[in-house]
């Protein structure tokens, strides 16, 4: 069964502010409140200590989301070149 994900706004305090980021995260930790650890896509690196403040109703599948994110990197090059 493919993983399903929700958009949702992530805080973490950092460098005596705070942090925010809207990231699409798996459904099974989409959860408001809940302190979650990400990786990140580009090196896979672990961050953890975000939090989840607002979590959309909107649910994409992993294979959707690659799918946008490839066509958001090529009009990037594009548009950028």
């Amino acid at each position: 069964m493919t993983e399903m994900y929700k958009q949702c706004e992530l805080t973490k305090p950092m460098d005596g502010g705070l942090g925010r980021m809207i990231s699409w995260i798996p459904q099974r930790i989409a959860v408001v409140g809940k302190v979650v650890t990400l990786k990140d896509v580009d090196n896979g690196t672990l961050t953890a200590g975000w939090r989840v403040e607002n979590v959309a109703e909107l649910l994409l599948s992993e294979k959707i989301l690659q799918r946008q994110s490839r066509d958001h990197l090529r009009t990037r090059k594009a548009s950028d070149g």
